[in-house]
């Protein structure tokens, strides 16, 4: 693992270097002239509020606002289900303040950046802390762009992602991760329709689930290897389309085994996103699939399984695999916007003969997740800077025993909730 941490290292020192080299060899695009009157912050954000009812006890963060699927039953000593009691909340805490920056060129290149903020916070004490979401700054040449900071993970590709009005923005389907990077994509043909990007990523506020006494971005740290991301895409004025590959190396424990001794056991993951958006006059149609491996950090359902092969033995890991799917129907209106959502995820486990596991909804034994399926219509009334949008969402959640494998074995329980939402935005 420690060559394979240099190999990639100097794969990725030679790739930049080599771009670098051709972006600084290209002309400046054609834009208006390097103009210090145009240099400074623009700021834009919107405030919003979330009215929420939910059918049900929810896996969720920050009081429900960001809803992911229905809590297992809970049954109490007349074997009535605990989880099966509805609630109702409001809260803003998704307002959002940012600002676009733009400044003198640099190294022949157009510089701009994105410092972006909400109210969200970190954790659920934290509700109502003003905590960072983007701070990314762009070198941007006729074909090449070298960004760095923290901004969406590439699996979260911006130009094709639901149009839901809740704040989930379709998780556990869809991929979900902002991660501090550095990002090149380089056009590919005279048009600037096709696109390579390439990134090197760490974890941070969207991380794996660590062992205990562990920080939840410590296993990527501790590998020194970065999480790599390969895609190409093409984007036109009527089509998006795309599709990547991405790998990370987790070094989950220092130690471990009894005696204790030191642990260099890693896991590796690979995922495979492909996606596609079709613009038409009355509907915008966007769909993707994700075939990967320890989603956790996307918020998916997922992760790693540890193994001890004989008592006291240092322990292994395998990754569990999880396929995801989703469509989304929007129309263009500019006043009434109807829209329609679909997914579907499912557990696929690892290799048998697991003791504990690391994720979300996996297990070695106990009860947790075979799939889940969502369907939500909405609606938005827009006028001029102000929206209202109100959408049904029901999400049905397979689960069941696991198996050492965490793989749902024998009969399942369908456990389900429907949020009614009713959510206002004013933007600026």
């Amino acid at each position: 693992m420690k060559k394979l941490a240099q190999h990639s290292f100097i794969c990725c020192f030679v790739l930049f270097f080599s771009i670098w080299q051709n972006a600084t060899a290209q002309t400046a695009p054609t834009k208006p002239a390097d103009n210090p009157a145009t240099w400074g912050i623009k700021l834009y954000g919107f405030v919003r509020n979330d009215i929420m009812y939910d059918s049900r006890q929810l896996i969720s963060a920050r009081e429900g606002d960001l809803s992911l699927y229905a809590k297992d039953k809970s049954l109490d000593a007349n074997s009535k289900d605990i989880n099966a009691a509805p609630t109702f909340h409001m809260l803003a805490i998704t307002s959002r303040l940012g600002g676009t920056i733009t400044g003198p060129d640099a190294f022949g290149a157009k510089t701009s950046a994105i410092l972006e903020a909400e109210f969200f916070g970190n954790f659920d004490g934290g509700i109502n802390e003003f905590r960072l979401r983007h701070a990314w700054a762009k070198l941007d040449w006729s074909k090449t762009q070298l960004a760095f900071g923290q901004y969406w993970h590439p699996m979260f590709v911006t130009d094709c992602y639901p149009g839901v009005i809740d704040f989930n923005t379709g998780m556990p389907f869809q991929p979900f991760n902002r991660s501090p990077q550095v990002r090149l994509t380089q056009k590919l043909d005279k048009g600037n329709k096709m696109s390579l990007i390439v990134a090197m990523l760490a974890q941070r506020d969207f991380a794996s689930v660590a062992p205990s006494g562990y920080n939840a971005n410590d296993p990527m740290r501790n590998s020194t290897v970065p999480n790599m991301h390969l895609q190409f895409q093409y984007k036109d004025a009527k089509l998006v389309a795309g599709a990547g590959v991405d790998y990370k190396s987790l070094r989950p424990r220092l130690n471990s085994g009894t005696p204790n001794v030191v642990s260099n056991e890693r896991v590796g993951s690979t995922s495979f996103i492909g996606y596609v958006k079709v613009i038409t006059k009355p509907v915008v149609i966007k769909a993707e699939a994700v075939i990967g491996e320890n989603l956790t950090d996307h918020v998916m359902v997922g992760g790693y399984l540890g193994y001890v092969a004989t008592p006291g033995a240092v322990e292994t890991y395998d990754a569990t695999k999880t396929q995801a799917y989703w469509m989304d129907i929007t129309g263009t209106g500019k006043k009434i916007v109807p829209g329609f959502f679909f997914g579907y995820t499912a557990n696929n486990g690892a290799k048998s003969g697991a003791s504990a596991a690391y994720g979300r909804g996996i297990g070695a034994s106990g009860r947790g997740i075979k799939n889940i399926f969502r369907v939500s219509p909405r609606v938005e009334f827009i006028s001029g800077k102000f929206k209202f949008g109100t959408e049904i969402e029901y999400t049905a959640a397979q689960y069941g025993t696991f198996g050492n494998n965490s793989k749902v074995i024998g009969a399942t329980d369908k456990i389900n909730n429907t949020r009614f939402l009713l959510a206002t935005t004013f933007s600026f």
